[in-house]
């Protein structure tokens, strides 16, 4: 059974259209991302409603169900997969590859969100870069398709509503708590989505929902649902009122896409001319969704993630033609196909360019998994130090596995940027051997920490707690005599921070550098040497220095203005850049008594600066050094013997 509405058609076009603007970077909606909640609020009513009028007839078949969903949704999506995947290998680096085949199966296997989930994380590539990061959404629909008829069958008819309000309030709480503890999980897990496809569920209740014919008039309760709910709706996607997702905004614009669902809105089924484009969007919006989202990620890839606006409008048309061609001649060709047999007979078609393109990817890799560009992949794996435990996130332990000897004398004391210090003083090491007590975004301070929105509300304390572990330790082990200090500190310039109460505050330059300064005196009261560490030159967030030095090392297509041939840059430029944190290290410096060795020594000269050095990509992200490139590093400046030198 098809239902036909033609406001859900432009609720649908409303939805896919918000998620455009905001990911083509659009101005006007600061929230368009929240147009895949509207989906799944309408995906939930759409799929229960057919299920229980199903049910109720007593002629439900899950077999009937999950073929009439395969028929749907699987040609599109696998006509996309095949295109993709043919073009990959000529736009992504080898990391990214292997990062896309595990994204590919996941998807194919209808868990990519769940492969996307374990691929984020504070050393994860930029998602903006994935081809198929829009691919979290489908699986994770297809996975509610999945255990829906299941859940409804076991709740029963009598319990139906009960049941199923039960199951949307235990999701909404569940995805609260998990906010707090794991954002990531929080967005792309099916127990914390949940709830936004069972409030579409809950629409279709019998006696709930508006039984009405295609072309409703004005709702029963005497006004157009549309004055209520659709500014509300308007309200969110313009600006919202929350900084976490899924939380407030995402719960405003479920509640009020369920709203014109139940009550359908006049405005929304209008018959004029400047309607009907809105009433193709709707039809056309699952390929729609499907092919635009490749077309950014490949050319962020190629432009390092400031594509021009040229370019992003000739893709949006791009898009808008590719929806038609899939929507035409594939989801329309499909789509009435009258038994499984005929399904598989036809998706040969796909099946066939699919695997073609696969088995030319494993080839491609295969290749440069035995050239030089091959060991580019490890390039852009993340820099631990000794061992991926050694990024703690309790009280500092010392485990073995995070040093190199028993009783080491030297230990690496920061965050992500101390981390990646290890390889290189494992290429180049200090008398006594190193240990190592880092985690990640989370500098030397005892009295002050990052606290960014995205992070669970407590993390800026227990930075603080690990910080002031780590100088119980150093108290009770005198056989360290040297501590080297690391971190990123334009963070604590730039994002929120708290203090050790959990208080936000806003420290200026010289605040920072005295916060510093009280952890030195802390060690030398202790009689440690102390040497710190500045962080690598980069240019910041927005230009991806390991990136381009792995498509440059590759030699792939790469466009980006700040930089030059072979991915190098004007020391200006960076000094330009960093002049707040140069300048703060200095009075840091100055204040503490200490010494810095500053890594601009390792790759610029007096006018330029290097991100390849002898075909080794220096950098894996922004700002991180590479494992080469680390190694390299402890080379060139004998980095062990130079700390200890330095050390006061």
């Amino acid at each position: 059974m098809r239902i036909l509405r033609t406001d859900i058609q432009i609720l649908r076009a409303i939805a896919v259209l918000s998620v455009l603007v905001f990911h083509f970077d659009l101005p006007g909606l600061q929230k368009g991302f929240l147009g895949v909640d509207i989906f799944f609020v309408i995906s939930g009513y759409l799929m229960s409603r057919v299920i229980i009028d199903e049910m109720d007839a007593g002629r439900f078949s899950p077999a009937a169900f999950y073929f009439r969903r395969a028929r749907r949704l699987l040609p599109a999506a696998m006509a996309m997969f095949a295109v993709v995947t043919a073009v990959v290998p000529f736009a992504l680096t080898m990391g990214a590859l292997h990062d896309y085949v595990q994204q590919l199966l996941g998807a194919l296997a209808f868990g990519a969100n769940l492969v996307l989930w374990a691929q984020s994380g504070y050393f994860d590539g930029q998602a903006t870069l994935k081809p198929l990061l829009h691919t979290w959404s489908l699986a994770l629909e297809e996975q509610y398709y999945f255990v829906l008829p299941l859940a409804l069958a076991l709740i029963g008819r009598r319990w139906r509503a009960a049941g199923l309000v039960g199951l949307l309030v235990a999701s909404l709480l569940a995805c609260q708590w998990w906010l707090r503890r794991d954002p990531s999980g929080a967005f792309y897990l099916l127990p914390t989505r949940a709830w936004e496809l069972l409030l579409g569920s809950v629409c279709a209740l019998p006696g709930l929902s508006a039984r009405l014919p295609h072309r409703e008039g004005r709702s029963s309760i005497g006004f157009d649902s549309g004055w209520l709910w659709l500014p509300i709706m308007a309200w969110c996607l313009l600006r919202g009122v929350d900084s976490v997702h899924p939380r407030t905004d995402a719960l405003l614009v479920c509640l009020s896409t369920a709203g014109l669902i139940l009550q359908p809105s006049a405005m929304l089924q209008s018959t004029r001319p400047w309607m009907r484009p809105l009433q193709w969007i709707g039809d056309v919006s699952y390929s729609l969704y499907l092919v635009h989202w490749p077309l950014i990620a490949l050319a962020k890839n190629i432009w390092l993630q400031k594509v021009p606006d040229t370019v992003l409008w000739a893709l949006l048309g791009l898009s808008f033609v590719l929806a038609q061609l899939s929507y035409q001649h594939v989801e329309q060709r499909y789509r009435n196909l009258p038994t499984p047999r005929a399904l598989l007979r036809q998706m040969v078609w796909l099946l066939v360019p699919l695997l073609l393109a696969m088995g030319a990817l494993a080839l491609h890799m295969h290749m440069h998994n035995h050239s030089q560009a091959g060991g580019v992949a490890q390039g852009q794996q993340p820099v631990y130090g000794f061992d991926a435990r050694c990024d703690q996130e309790g009280d500092f332990e010392p485990l073995p596995a995070c040093m190199n000897t028993p009783r080491p004398h030297t230990m690496v004391w920061g965050d992500s940027y101390a981390m990646h210090l290890i390889p290189a003083l494992q290429a180049s090491p200090p008398d006594g051997g190193v240990i190592q007590a880092t985690r990640s975004a989370c500098g030397p301070s005892l009295d002050m920490a990052r606290q960014s929105p995205q992070d669970p509300p407590d993390r800026g304390q227990r930075c603080i707690q690990f910080n002031r572990s780590v100088l119980a330790y150093l108290r009770q082990h005198p056989e360290i005599d040297v501590v080297v200090l690391s971190g990123r500190w334009q963070y604590y310039l730039d994002d929120p921070v708290v203090d050790a109460r959990g208080r936000f505050i806003h420290p200026g330059q010289h605040e920072i550098a005295a916060s510093f300064a009280r952890v030195v005196q802390q060690l030398k009261a202790m009689h440690k040497r102390v040497v710190l560490v500045s962080p690598p030159v980069l240019l910041g967030p927005d230009v991806d220095l390991g990136l381009c030095g792995q498509r440059a090392a590759q030699g792939l297509l790469t466009v980006m203005r700040t930089l030059q041939t072979h991915c190098a840059f004007e020391r200006s430029l960076w000094e330009t850049r960093q002049a707040k944190v140069n300048a703060m290290l200095t009075d840091a410096g100055q204040l503490a008594d200490i010494d810095m060795i500053a890594l601009d020594a390792f790759n610029c000269d007096d006018r330029h600066c290097v991100t390849v050095m002898d075909g080794v990509p220096l950098y894996r992200d922004f700002g991180h050094f590479s494992q080469d490139g680390a190694r390299l590093l402890g080379l060139r400046m004998k980095l062990g013997q130079k700390l200890r030198a330095s050390a006061r």
